[in-house]
């Protein structure tokens, strides 16, 4: 199995059938099938849910709450539907329904936002020397700051435009699994999109060098506060990707170009991979009703 097949579920060159055998094997009890099953979905889910609620720990939570209902409920697929669209309507429901995370609950508004940007760490400059030496904390503030503009939408605008824009899903594919026709969808990401582009070209230097907020002022401000420090950067270029690298690529049509430098600040972004997955995985397989439910041993 091709290793860009397993990051991206809804890439063209993933293969649905590999899905369908390890399910096949897994109710025979074959537990290194139903391990394979969940770690073929376990990276993309978290990636989601790290968007959905922009921190490591509650995307981690989400992720493991949603596999283990996967795992839990798979006697209830019954093929009427793709197994992805099955599992991934399951991701949106419960990410939707979830209790709302603490990030969540931190940012409320873009009005809100908008103001903290304008008044923290406006006055630390950067040197260009330092600047050069301090690139990963630079663009770890800036995904940061990203993630919480995504936070400014309600959930289902957020979800609409990470599985969109993001991650790049098609019209009937994303409606699909939110359960809405294609129109409504394409309706909703519009409305998302301009709500969050119009936020941008009004604050963000990186849209309009007429704005005040600048990456490399924060992240001074950050550093001198021990908010951003090496340790705390989860951006490490040898294990990670981009979004961008993993999603489907964009037709280069109008709006596309036009929409290309803000969403660029987003399909950039890291493609995170959690450390402890394995181990995450291990303990789906533990779970009591799993052992039961597949008789493994």
């Amino acid at each position: 199995m091709k290793e860009s097949a397993v990051m991206n579920p809804y890439s063209t060159k993933y293969n649905e059938e590999e899905d369908l055998l390890l399910i096949s094997q897994a109710f025979k009890g074959a537990s290194d099938a139903l391990n394979t099953l969940v770690q073929r979905h376990q990276q993309f889910i978290y990636n989601v849910a790290l968007k959905f609620v922009r921190d490591d720990d509650d995307a981690a939570d989400l992720t493991q709450e949603v596999l283990i209902k996967m795992v839990t409920k798979l006697n209830q697929f019954e093929g009427k539907s793709s197994f992805r669209t099955w599992l991934y309507k399951m991701v949106a429901n419960h990410f939707l329904n979830s209790q709302k995370k603490k990030r969540e609950a931190a940012i409320v508004s873009f009005d809100e936002y908008g103001e903290y940007l304008d008044t923290v760490h406006n006055e630390e400059e950067m040197t260009r020397e330092e600047m050069e030496l301090k690139e990963k904390e630079i663009t770890w503030t800036r995904n940061k700051c990203m993630s919480g503009a995504l936070l400014c939408l309600d959930r289902q605008q957020r979800m609409v435009f990470i599985l969109g824009a993001v991650f790049n899903l098609k019209s009937p594919v994303a409606a699909e699994i939110l359960d809405m026709t294609p129109e409504n969808f394409r309706k909703q990401l519009s409305r998302a999109k301009a709500d969050l582009f119009s936020f941008m070209q009004n604050k963000c230097g990186l849209m309009n060098p007429n704005n005040p907020c600048r990456c490399h002022k924060k992240t001074k401000g950050f550093i001198s506060e021990g908010i951003v420090h090496p340790e705390t950067i989860q951006f490490y270029s040898e294990v990670t990707e981009s979004i961008e690298a993993i999603a489907e690529h964009k037709t280069h049509e109008m709006d596309h170009l036009i929409e290309g430098r803000y969403l660029y600040l987003f399909t950039n972004q890291p493609y995170e991979r959690r450390r402890d997955n394995e181990a995450k995985s291990r303990d789906i397989l533990n779970d009591p009703m799993v052992k039961q439910l597949f008789e493994l041993v």
